[in-house]
Parts: C-alpha cells; sequence; structure tokens
C-alpha cells in the first residue's frame, strides 16, 4: 500500500467527502478517487458507500485507518528527515578541534553552525594537530580544524581562516622579559615542551640546530597545552606558543613573548578535510558556516 494513498483515506474520512478532502489535500477529487481504488484493489474489500452528495467509510475502512493513523504519520516525518538528512539539515559531524581553534574560533562557529542548523549533531575531539590530522586521514573524523596540513594537497583541501606566529615565551614576570634576548641566553633556562612527536617541537629542535645551536633540553614535556600554559604563566619555565592564543584575555597578562631576532614559526590556522566526491552533506554545511567565519 502506497502512504500517500492511505493518507488520502484518512483525509477522505475525516472530511466526509471525496470533494472536500481533495480540497483539504491540494489534489483533484479523480485522483482521491483513484487512490481509493487502488487501495479497494489490494484488500479486496469495499472502503466507502455512497451517502447524498458525501461518502461514508465502511468498518474495513474505519479499520485499516485506525490501524495505519500511526504509521501514515511516522512515514511522513520519516520522509522528512531523511530529506534533511540529504540536503544536511540533520546528521552528523565529526570535528578534531585544536587547542588554538578550541579556543579562539571554536565557539563562534558552533554558535552560528546550531543557530543555522539546529538538528545537525556535532562530534568534537580535542588532541593536538598531528594526531588530529592521522585521525582525519583514516576517516575517524570529518574535519580538522587546526593548523593547514598542505602535506598531501591531492588528498585533502583546506581553508584559511588566520595566520598564526608561533615564538618563544615566558611569564610576564620573567627575568628576561623587556629587553632583547640572544639564543645563547635561552639555551641555559629551564623548559616546558611538547613532546618530539609532535610536528611544532621538531620545527623547534630544527630551528636551532639551523643556528648551530643544540635544541634545548626540557626540563618537563607534555601533551596538554592547557598545562604547557599555566605552567609558563606560574614559573619561570621558557616554551613556545601561539601568538593568537597570546592575545587570549586569560593569557594575555600573564605570558609574553621574548624579544629573540628572528625566531618565529610563521603557520596557517583553518580547516582541513579530505578530497572526496563524496563528501556528507553534513559536512557540507558546516563548511559553508565556515567559510563566512570572520
Amino acid at each position: 500500500m502506497d502512504v500517500r494513498d492511505l493518507a488520502y483515506l484518512h483525509a477522505i474520512i475525516r472530511e466526509g467527502s471525496v470533494a472536500s478532502a481533495a480540497d483539504a489535500v491540494g489534489r483533484t477529487p479523480p485522483a482521491l478517487t483513484k487512490a481509493v481504488r487502488r487501495l479497494e484493489d489490494q484488500l479486496g474489500a469495499a472502503l466507502f458507500t455512497r451517502v447524498g452528495r458525501g461518502v461514508e467509510p465502511t468498518e474495513a475502512a474505519i479499520f485499516l485507518a485506525e490501524r495505519t493513523m500511526g504509521v501514515v504519520e511516522q512515514l511522513k516525518i520519516i520522509r522528512r528527515q531523511v530529506r534533511d538528512v540529504s540536503e544536511g539539515r540533520h546528521g552528523h559531524v565529526r570535528l578534531g578541534v585544536a587547542a588554538t581553534m578550541a579556543a579562539i574560533y571554536l565557539p563562534s562557529f558552533l554558535r552560528r553552525l546550531t543557530s543555522a542548523h539546529p538538528d545537525l549533531r556535532v562530534s568534537i575531539v580535542n588532541g593536538m594537530n598531528d594526531v588530529l590530522h592521522r585521525a582525519l586521514r583514516v576517516g575517524e573524523i570529518d574535519m580538522v580544524l587546526g593548523v593547514i596540513d598542505r602535506s598531501d594537497p591531492a588528498a585533502a583541501e583546506c581553508h584559511v581562516l588566520a595566520e598564526d606566529r608561533v615564538r618563544i615565551v615566558a611569564a610576564t614576570h620573567h627575568p628576561l622579559q623587556g629587553r632583547k634576548v640572544g639564543l645563547e641566553e635561552v639555551l641555559p633556562q629551564k623548559w616546558v615542551l611538547p613532546s618530539q612527536r609532535v610536528a611544532m617541537r621538531q620545527w623547534f629542535d630544527a630551528a636551532f640546530l639551523a643556528r648551530g645551536y643544540a635544541p634545548p633540553e626540557p626540563h618537563v614535556e607534555t601533551s596538554s597545552i592547557a598545562i604547557l600554559e599555566e605552567l609558563i604563566a606560574g614559573t619561570d619555565y621558557l616554551s613556545f606558543i601561539s601568538g593568537l592564543k597570546m592575545e587570549l584575555p586569560a593569557l594575555r597578562d600573564r605570558i609574553a613573548p621574548l624579544a629573540i631576532e628572528d625566531f618565529t614559526m610563521t603557520r596557517e590556522i583553518g580547516a582541513t578535510w579530505m578530497r572526496s566526491a563524496t563528501v556528507s552533506p553534513a559536512l557540507e554545511l558546516a563548511l559553508s558556516v565556515l567559510k563566512c567565519q570572520r
């Protein structure tokens, strides 16, 4: 049985005539008459008898309407939900979010995304950029919000939101603040650094080697950006962090870059996703919102 035929049956019973039901559902009376005949042929039972200018449902019609009322309404809901999923209004998008993006862009992005598409479900994984890009490549997440990865432009696409400058930093009360500092002065200091598995740490070590210095040995290694920032702000440890993060109110008065000439890592931050002919409608909607981000 066709769900539309059942819906027309319900309308005829509710309205009391084929003409009134046709007006109610926006179809012609002959279309509803054909629907009734299809049902009668399928069921082998008469569904209406003519009474004056109207019709009266048979016991078979009443029984059918009672048994299918919930089914018809549920199928209408399912049909609408399937259409919404295909257009991205429902669905699920999985985001991998690095610390800088989580602090600076994620709150406003989620406000706009959930406002425009309230039924879109979002899962968020927080982590280091390297870990997130590996998860993206194996399909565990749909998009990385963090440092742009241009290592494989044939496989991934990206959208740049900002340029970030990573610099060597210390607490605002550190003795090296407020004057020009040479690399030879920072080497003997105490350091808190991310693991050597992290790309930014690898750049950091390579930058020292390129200038003829052995990289500093950290007193503390941590994979947590929050711990790293608190240790910088609350001790005399040196480290290196995002310039964009240092502009946030929580860090602005606690952490500052050291005045070291020509020791800055410039990187792009934004969104990276895999280039695919099967990008989900949910991801397409998330990208459309993200690309309007300022």
